[in-house]
């Protein structure tokens, strides 16, 4: 998955859109002049190839009433949403294994894994 492929926020509707067609989704809040954004967003682009999850960037500057909504008060913030649902929320210093193992969960429920 390439940088390009991330969908860029630009409305609410357009969020809300997206929301309601996707089954899982990840949402990336970030600021422009913010280093450890810039640093994290390609990992988490990198780690989420070979997923079937689209990630979406939202900025809080230019979208403040979604990240009030999504009680999103730093970045970067990472909001994984599962069938409408919040599954994980990491801000600040991500813990990408704990990004790693919700998307395998994640998959793992789609293909019918689960060891529930």
């Amino acid at each position: 998955m390439s940088m390009e492929s991330a969908v860029i926020i630009e409305t609410k509707e357009h969020l809300e859109q997206l929301m309601a067609e996707e089954k899982q989704v990840i949402l990336y809040f970030s600021s422009v002049d913010c280093n450890v954004c810039q640093a994290v967003f390609p990992k988490l682009m990198s780690l989420a190839e070979g997923y079937p999850i689209k990630v979406i960037k939202i900025s809080v500057a230019e979208q403040t009433e979604i990240a009030g909504q999504s009680s999103v008060f730093t970045v970067p913030t990472i909001l994984i949403f599962y069938e409408g649902r919040e599954i994980l929320r990491e801000s600040r210093f991500i813990d990408f294994l704990k990004v790693e193992r919700t998307l395998n969960f994640i998959k793992s429920v789609q293909t019918g894994q689960s060891e529930e």
